[in-house]
């Protein structure tokens, strides 16, 4: 019987040693996840060179990507807008978005187009910016197309302007502007019907603008001539018949009153 106690106690002894030594491993687990030196190594902000030996591209602190070109005011041809640095001439594939120009002044409209009077002192002041363009034109065709399609060239431009003053004392007078409307087309040295290509200007007629001439008041000397006489043949020919048709019922009904009392 005493071989049988001391052979639980022996039992009970060696499972309470096993215990504490899984604490202990458990607890230097535990100091080696808080405490000890991690496995994980920290990101770098180092940039490795290229295989070229070239230096990384740093950002300059603007957007990166935007094919938005701003406009430089009312001065034509001046290169402020950053299409210095395209190419003249360039291949893209069909994820990219042909550049297109967009008409800032006038301030064109879908019901009611810019109107200018037909005089030499008149001035047209023509600005616009460009998106998506990824190639710089060569050079740059303002014209305008009025009634019987007829053609004006307002101008030939650099490729990178962006307005244009149209002085209209410098129409050569031999094809004068004609009351109308006309359509102002903006495109580069391919032509106003070039095909849509990627990167590429892509032709602008989408501006509609109006001219009138306009014609000196000349006061009527003839003594015939009457300003009132359109309002009583109105008055005559609409009022004249319903007036007799009332009178005619009054006088009736006044009649047929004064027999019934009798």
């Amino acid at each position: 019987m005493k071989q049988y106690v001391a052979l639980l106690l022996l039992l009970v002894s060696l499972l309470a040693v096993s215990g504490d030594n899984s604490n202990i491993m458990y607890f230097d687990r535990r100091q080696q996840q808080s405490g000890g030196p991690s496995s994980s190594v920290a990101p770098s902000n180092s940039v490795a060179p290229s295989s070229s030996g070239a230096a990384p591209p740093q950002s300059s602190g603007g957007p990166v990507g935007n094919n938005t070109v701003p406009t430089n005011g009312t001065q034509a041809g001046n290169n402020t807008s950053g299409l210095g640095a395209l190419p003249t001439s360039a291949s893209f594939g069909v994820s990219v978005q042909p550049g297109y120009a967009t008409f800032i002044q006038p301030t064109p409209s879908k019901s009611v187009s810019p109107l200018y009077r037909i005089d030499p002192k008149e001035n047209i002041t023509f600005v616009w910016s460009y998106s998506n363009l990824q190639v710089r034109p060569v050079n740059l065709t303002l014209a305008a197309v009025g009634p019987q399609s007829m053609t004006y060239t307002i101008a030939g431009l650099p490729g990178d302007a962006t307005s244009y003053v149209w002085q209209l004392g410098s129409v050569v007078p031999k094809t004068p502007l004609m009351n109308g409307y006309y359509q102002i087309q903006l495109y580069d040295q391919r032509g106003p019907t070039a095909y849509p290509s990627p990167g590429w200007l892509m032709p602008n007629s989408r501006l509609s603008i109006a001219f009138y001439s306009p014609e000196s008041y000349q006061a009527q000397t003839n003594s015939n001539y009457c300003p009132t006489c359109f309002y009583s043949a109105a008055w005559k020919q609409t009022f004249g018949p319903i007036g007799i048709a009332f009178a005619v019922a009054c006088i009736t009904s006044v009649l047929l009153i004064v027999g019934m009392l009798n």
